[in-house]
């Protein structure tokens, strides 16, 4: 995806005001519509400033934004097209972290940083019209159609899916969803999906039926039991464990992934402990399943 050519309009907006408008557009995507209260209450400004904000982005992107009288909100129009929002993976997860939650994130107000490098993976990127068809649908509680190249097979397939939730595993994203051809909840990467289309007049399958979903798995996580007893303080402290192990809890669903983000899989573990330096010491809670 090439950089798209500077828009004054936008531009020329206070910092403040587009990442209001930022978090609009990107509830419109994720969630199909929006209220004002998701700028009144994430940034606690007033309702009169709520109100001139959907007044500035209707005037950046006339015909995006379609007032539901009956519903008392605001939903895509027909032909909506992102303004603010690229599609980068990056983009998408700072607005998802200015939501509410414990950790906001840290504004720098310093005139000049530290000398920091920071170094990230290829930036995967979103086709923001099939982001927004999904994430319609599971929010909404909704089927989905969309043509997907799974791995396993030469060409793509229509397949109709039950979606709950979007998952960015640390690479990259996927969906969450029961499966009605494999009659099972799996994972559907978003990159491999073509054509989505949301089928509002089929109810979903029920999000509290994915049992891997909501179960807990507690990884017990220690250092290399081979590495000489000095440096297997220096891991234990790096990682903040404890007695020689860090525990964390994880959704059964998403163990594989974190395995993978660690470096810990059981079957790909380096046999060299100065390579491996940390490892499961539960490894029996590690297994794969709805891979797709």
């Amino acid at each position: 995806m090439t950089d798209p050519a500077p828009d004054p309009a936008i531009d020329d907006l206070k910092w403040d005001l587009r990442q209001r408008l930022k978090l609009l557009e990107c509830t419109l995507l994720l969630n199909g519509w929006l209220r004002t209260q998701a700028l009144t209450e994430t940034f606690g400004i007033s309702r009169a400033q709520a109100s001139k904000d959907f007044a500035v982005y209707q005037a950046l992107a006339p015909g995006n934004l379609v007032y539901n009288r009956s519903q008392k909100y605001y939903e895509p129009g027909e032909h909506f097209a992102a303004r603010l929002l690229s599609g980068r993976t990056s983009e998408l997860l700072d607005v998802l972290g200015a939501l509410p939650g414990a950790d906001r994130p840290v504004v720098a107000l310093a005139a000049a940083g530290p000398n920091v490098e920071l170094l990230r993976p290829l930036e995967r990127e979103l086709d923001l019209d099939i982001l927004r068809a999904v994430s319609a649908a599971a929010s909404n509680g909704h089927r989905l159609r969309v043509d997907y190249q799974s791995m396993r097979r030469p060409e793509p397939r229509p397949i109709e899916l039950s979606p709950h939730t979007l998952v960015f595993s640390g690479f990259r994203w996927h969906l969450r969803a029961f499966s009605h051809e494999h009659e099972e909840y799996r994972d559907f990467v978003l990159a491999r999906m073509a054509n989505a289309e949301s089928l509002p007049d089929r109810p979903g399958a029920p999000r509290d039926a994915d049992g891997d979903w909501f179960e807990e798995v507690v990884l017990r996580v220690g250092v290399h039991p081979e590495l000489p007893a000095a440096q297997q303080a220096v891991i234990a402290a790096d990682y903040g464990m404890v007695d020689g192990e860090r525990r964390v809890s994880v959704r059964r669903a998403l163990l594989p992934y974190l395995l993978r983000l660690m470096q810990i899989e059981p079957e790909r573990e380096h046999p060299d402990p100065l390579i491996q330096q940390i490892c499961l010491l539960n490894p029996e809670v590690a297994h794969r399943k709805g891979w797709d």
